[in-house]
């Protein structure tokens, strides 16, 4: 969960960010840390959310379980070390939770657009949709299609986002939160995303 010893008072604000890649390498703490204070992102956002919540934990669990690590583990490394010893359950983990993140930053990117026009009245269903469409929905079946049409039409207003993340009194502080943020999620995304392609991971 996020931590709650700076701005305590206001949950968004204290969510970690996703690490920074150093010499090509991803600390799996640090991206396993931000991926689960992300979830609990997701879990403000109402039950409707539950179908991704459940997902993209899963997946982190995955993760957890299967790769042996400490404080200075490689995520790539320890995806590549699976790679060579047969099946790569716990890199498909990370792959699906990487399709997850481009969702989100998706979500993120506009709402973002929106605050900085003081527009608060768009329909975060449309957000959602374009999140959706731009993102996740190619690799799903009908069903699970239809189940995120239905979680992208009952979703919250952007006001009752920001209240839930707890940051209608500090709308300024969380664009500065939110843009930081993003630019994190993004660069780590697109590195794991550049990793798969270059060892011809799930193809």
């Amino acid at each position: 969960m996020a931590s709650t010893s700076k701005d305590e008072d206001y949950f968004f604000l204290s969510i970690k960010h996703f690490p920074s890649v150093e010499n090509g390498k991803i600390n799996i703490v640090e991206f396993l840390d931000a991926s689960t204070d992300l979830v609990a992102v997701v879990e403000r956002l109402g039950t409707v959310f539950a179908p991704v919540k459940y997902d993209m934990q899963g997946n982190i669990d995955k993760v957890k379980k299967l790769y042996k690590y400490d404080a200075n583990s490689c995520l790539l490394e320890l995806m590549l070390d699976e790679k060579a010893r047969g099946k790569p359950i716990a890199a498909e983990g990370v792959l699906w939770l990487n399709r997850a993140l481009l969702f989100f930053e998706l979500i993120f990117k506009e709402v973002l657009s929106h605050l900085q026009a003081n527009n608060y009245d768009v329909h975060m269903r449309d957000i959602f949709t374009v999140a959706y469409e731009g993102s996740v929905k190619k690799y799903h079946n009908w069903v699970t299609q239809q189940v995120f049409i239905f979680i992208c039409k009952m979703s919250p207003s952007l006001p009752q986002i920001m209240k839930s993340f707890e940051i209608e009194n500090k709308v300024k502080e969380f664009e500065m939160k939110l843009e930081k943020f993003n630019i994190a999620l993004n660069l780590i995304r697109c590195k794991i995303d550049e990793f798969f392609k270059d060892n011809n991971l799930f193809d």
